[in-house]
C-alpha cells in the first residue's frame, strides 16, 4: 500500500463516475463495507446481469461474498485477485481493486483522446456512447488475455510433452495382470487398516487423559474443601490477644478525643490573651503618646513664658539669671518627676484593675506587669531626654537678647 495507489483509485472512481467520493482517510483502518460497495459496483460494470450476495453482516457471508465477486472477475476479465487481501480491506485490498478498475479507467481515457483527435472528422450522430465503448473494449480485452493465457498454456504443455510421451508409451504398452491388481488393492486395505488403528490408540490414549485430568480435577476440588473448612474454623477462633487490642483500641479513642479537646481549647486560649496582650500594649501606647503630648505643650508654654520675661527684662545681670535659670530647671525637673511618679502609679492601678481574674492564674514567669514595667522604663528615660533637650532650648533663647545688647 502506497500513497500512490490510493491516490490512484480515487481519482480512477471520481472519473468513471462512481456514485460516491473515496477519501485517502477510507483505507487508514479496514473498512470491509466500502470495499464491498466498490467490488458490486465494479462487477456491474463488467457484468450487469451478475448476482451477487447483499449480505455480508456475518464472517462466513463475506467470505462467500468475496469468493463469487472473485470467481467472477476472473471469468469475465480474466483476472486472478488475491481474496486474502481483499477480505483484509484495508490499504492492501487497494492493490487488487485497481487490477479491476484500471483497465475501465484507461478504456475511458483511451476512447476519450480518440474522440479528441477524430472531433473535426466524425460528427456528432457518429459518435459512440461512452457505453459501447467501454463494453467494445472489454471485448477486445477479454479476447487478448484469453489468447495470451491459451497460448501460455500451450507452450508450457508443448515443453513437456516429451516426457509425457514416454510416459504415456510406457503405460499403453504395459499389460495389466489380475494379480498385480489384487496386490494393490490388498496394500491399499493393509495401509487403511494401520491408519484405522492409529487413530484407534489416538482415541484410547484421549480416553487414558481423559480419566487422568478427572481424577486431578477430584484432587483439586478435595483440597479446596479442605482449605475451606480450615479458613472457616481460623474465622470462627478468637485470638486470645483480642480482648487487650479492643481495650486498647478504645483507650487510643478516649485519648485522642481528650487530645484534640485540650489541643482546642489551648488554641483559643493563646488567641485570646494574644488580642488581650494586644489591646493593652494599645492601651499604653495611646496613654503614653497623650502623656508625651501634653509635656511637649508644657515645655511649650514654658519656654513660651520665658521668653517673654526675657524680652520684658533685657539688662538684668548675668549671673543672676543664670542662677535662676538653674534653681528654675531643678524645680522644673523635680515637678516633672513628681508628675512622671504620679502617672507611673496610675497607670499600674489602671493595669491591675484591666487584668483582673485573668492574670490571677498565671505564673510568676508568666507575668504581663513586667512589660509594662519595662515600657514605663523606657517612657521615662525619653522624657529625661527631651527635658534634657528643651532645657538647652531654653538657655539659647535666654542668651539671646544678649547677643544683641550693644552695652553688654
Amino acid at each position: 500500500m502506497t500513497y500512490r495507489d490510493i491516490s490512484s483509485l480515487c481519482e480512477m472512481t471520481r472519473v468513471l463516475s462512481y456514485p460516491r467520493l473515496i477519501s485517502m482517510e477510507n483505507f487508514r483502518q479496514p473498512n470491509f463495507p466500502l470495499v464491498a460497495e466498490l467490488m458490486k459496483w465494479l462487477v456491474k460494470q463488467y457484468d450487469a446481469q451478475a448476482d451477487i450476495p447483499q449480505d455480508i453482516d456475518g464472517e462466513q457471508d463475506r467470505v462467500i461474498f468475496i469468493r463469487t465477486v472473485a470467481q467472477i472477475i476472473a471469468t469475465k476479465a480474466h483476472m486472478k485477485l488475491n481474496t486474502k487481501k481483499l477480505y483484509q480491506a484495508d490499504g492492501y485490498a487497494v492493490k487488487e481493486i485497481l487490477k479491476v478498475i484500471t483497465p475501465l479507467y484507461k478504456a475511458l481515457r483511451d476512447s476519450e483522446e480518440k474522440e479528441l483527435e477524430d472531433d473535426e472528422d466524425i460528427g456528432q450522430n457518429y459518435r459512440y456512447a461512452m457505453n459501447d465503448d467501454i463494453s467494445t473494449l472489454k471485448n477486445a480485452r477479454i479476447l487478448c488475455s484469453t489468447i495470451t493465457q491459451k497460448g501460455a498454456n500451450l507452450h508450457e504443455l508443448l515443453g513437456k510433452e516429451l516426457d509425457a510421451r514416454e510416459a504415456r508409451q510406457e503405460v499403453i504398452n504395459r499389460s495389466m495382470e489380475l494379480s498385480e491388481v489384487e496386490e494393490g488393492i490388498k496394500e491399499a486395505a493393509r495401509a487403511a487398516k494401520r491408519e484405522l488403528e492409529k487413530h484407534q490408540k489416538m482415541i484410547d490414549n484421549v480416553q487414558i487423559d481423559e480419566q487422568a485430568l478427572d481424577e486431578k480435577i477430584q484432587k483439586r476440588r478435595e483440597e479446596k474443601d479442605r482449605h475451606q473448612r480450615r479458613l472457616d474454623m481460623l474465622r470462627s477462633v478468637r485470638p486470645s490477644f483480642m480482648n487487650d487490642f479492643e481495650k486498647f483500641e478504645q483507650e487510643l479513642n478516649d485519648l485522642y478525643s481528650n487530645y484534640v479537646l485540650k489541643f482546642r481549647i489551648a488554641s483559643y486560649l493563646e488567641k485570646e490573651l494574644e488580642g488581650h496582650f494586644k489591646n493593652q500594649r494599645e492601651k499604653v501606647q495611646e496613654v503614653s503618646r497623650q502623656y508625651m503630648q501634653s509635656i511637649n505643650s508644657h515645655i511649650t508654654e514654658q519656654e513660651q513664658q520665658m521668653l517673654n520675661r526675657q524680652l520684658n527684662d533685657p539688662n538684668e545681670d548675668i549671673g543672676e539669671h543664670s542662677d535662676e535659670e538653674e534653681s528654675e530647671d531643678t524645680s522644673e525637673n523635680e515637678s516633672d518627676e513628681e508628675d512622671l511618679g504620679q502617672q507611673k502609679m496610675n497607670m499600674k492601678m489602671e493595669n491591675g484593675k484591666s487584668f483582673g481574674a485573668m492574670t490571677g492564674d498565671l505564673s510568676d514567669d508568666e507575668q504581663p506587669q513586667d512589660e509594662y514595667d519595662n515600657e514605663d522604663d523606657e517612657l521615662v528615660a525619653v522624657q529625661r531626654q527631651q527635658k534634657k533637650m528643651g532645657g538647652s532650648r531654653k538657655r539659647q533663647q535666654q542668651r539671646m537678647p544678649y547677643d544683641d545688647d550693644e552695652n553688654f
